[in-house]
């Protein structure tokens, strides 16, 4: 028995020569892997005037456009108007050869003209009414009485009345019995004597009246009826409703034009403005009357300014983005043409004079916001990391700083406001990397056989 454990002893303390060798290697080497210090940059809180902008893109149109139609149908003559051209308010923009209005005018101006000479003979008939003496003589009999309709005593009678002439008075006359009509008066009486023309007896004229009323009100709606014809066709005559330039021109000299056709768009130049595709994160920020800065692609070594005239109500999304359309108007728009690219930038909200730091330095915890404000000393640590490329020591300067609970106010991409808890001039520290170094074969040491690997690191000062 003891033999044989005098044969076992070398074998456990080889085991255990070469166990501990393999510890104190994988001590020495894991002993030399380090933690890199964080890293921090330096600003002093300071005094600035703060801007929050809003930036976009889009593409400048005109600021009015008109569409041109055509009223009637018929085909285009006399269009100079190119596409892309500038026209002028009132210019002849075409005209329409309009062959059915044009008959329809005629033809109303000759039903006109018909009632006009109709009611020149209704009026003629007013004088019928009034029976006069075809010649001077005496009355011999008198026929007809007020009330008397001319019609029922004419089969009666030779006539209204009987006149006898000459100095004898030998020959008789009748007085003629008009077309039609009731006695409402009788001027004269047998023995009397009178002369050609004298009024005799007066017919009833409301009849007459009537038909005379009606036909002046025929030719009242006549008149208008021709009116609107006339405005019809010359409504074949288009004017360009504005000054500016054909933005579309979808017809030519000879083609046909309808009333639903569009012929022409006119855009006037003299107003130009930006369409502007808005981001949803962006759309409440922005608001009617803003001031902007626009730069256009085309147009070197120039900026222009232009006000926020209208913001889209609803959005248009594309591909999970929604964006609205924000309309921003040019002041002094010289140079700047129709589909040219431009750069905007809104003026959301501004401050003067207000403390900042970098937007970086802030620190969220626990739902408060903290800067770490540096004490003004430097600590220094070495460390020997054998991934580096040289294999050498370097040391990094940390900064000491401790943690101040601050209140924000504005903020834009780089600098946001501080209203409290920290005063003008202090130096806050902004971090700019934390990184942990452990060795490969530390990590996967960890994982296999249990061994604590990796370090932790945090801010100086916590």
């Amino acid at each position: 028995m003891k033999k044989k454990f005098l044969k076992v002893l070398p074998i456990i303390l080889l085991i255990f020569l070469v166990g501990g060798g393999g510890y104190y290697a994988y001590k020495n080497k894991t002993s030399k892997t380090t933690v890199s210090a964080t890293k921090y940059s330096l600003s002093k809180v300071t005094k600035t005037n703060l801007e929050i902008t809003v930036e976009a893109t889009g593409t400048v149109t005109g600021g009015d456009a008109v569409n041109v139609y055509s009223s009637n149908t018929g085909s285009i003559q006399e269009m100079t108007a190119k596409l892309g051209a500038a026209v002028n308010k009132g210019d002849l923009f075409c005209k329409i050869d309009d062959d059915t209005n044009k008959q329809a005018v005629e033809n109303a101006r000759i039903s006109l003209q018909g009632s006009y000479l109709q009611l020149e003979a209704l009026k003629k008939q007013l004088d019928d009414l009034s029976i006069t003496s075809p010649i001077d003589g005496t009355i011999k009999a008198v026929y007809a009485e007020v009330g008397d309709d001319v019609t029922s005593i004419k089969s009666t009678y030779g006539g209204m009345a009987m006149m006898t002439v000459g100095t004898d008075n030998a020959l008789e006359t009748a007085v003629p019995f008009p077309s039609s009509g009731k006695v409402v008066e009788v001027c004269t009486s047998a023995g009397q004597s009178v002369k050609k023309g004298d009024v005799l007896f007066k017919l009833d004229p409301t009849t007459l009246n009537n038909t005379i009323a009606q036909k002046e009100n025929d030719i009242r709606l006549a008149e208008k009826n021709l009116k609107d014809k006339e405005e019809t066709l010359s409504k074949s005559t288009i004017t360009t409703p504005i000054s500016g330039i054909v933005t579309v021109l979808n017809v030519k000299n000879g083609e046909i034009a309808t009333n639903e056709k569009l012929i022409a768009t006119i855009t006037d130049t003299s107003k130009m403005q930006v369409t502007l595709a808005v981001d949803e994160l962006d759309i409440n920020k922005v608001q009617v009357g803003q001031t902007t800065a626009i730069k256009i692609d085309d147009i070197e070594n120039k900026k222009f300014t232009g006000i926020v005239e209208s913001i889209a109500q609803s959005g248009t999304t594309t591909n999970n983005v929604t964006t609205y359309n924000v309309v921003v108007t040019i002041d002094n728009p010289e140079n700047v043409k129709i589909g040219m690219n431009a750069n905007v930038t809104i003026a959301v909200q501004s401050k003067e004079n207000v403390l900042t730091v970098p937007v970086e330095a802030i620190i969220e915890k626990n739902g408060k916001k903290y800067v770490m404000v540096s004490d003004g000393t430097q600590k220094s640590t070495t460390s020997n990391n054998k991934s580096s490329a040289n294999n050498k020591n370097s040391a990094n300067n940390v900064t000491a700083g401790k943690l101040i609970e601050v209140k924000t106010g504005l903020k834009n991409k780089t600098l946001i406001e501080i209203t409290s808890g920290v005063t003008e001039g202090q130096v806050v520290m902004t971090e700019l990397s934390a990184s942990t170094s452990t060795s490969t074969k530390s990590s996967k040491n960890s994982q296999s056989t249990g061994m604590p690997g990796g370090g932790m690191g945090g801010p100086p000062g916590m």
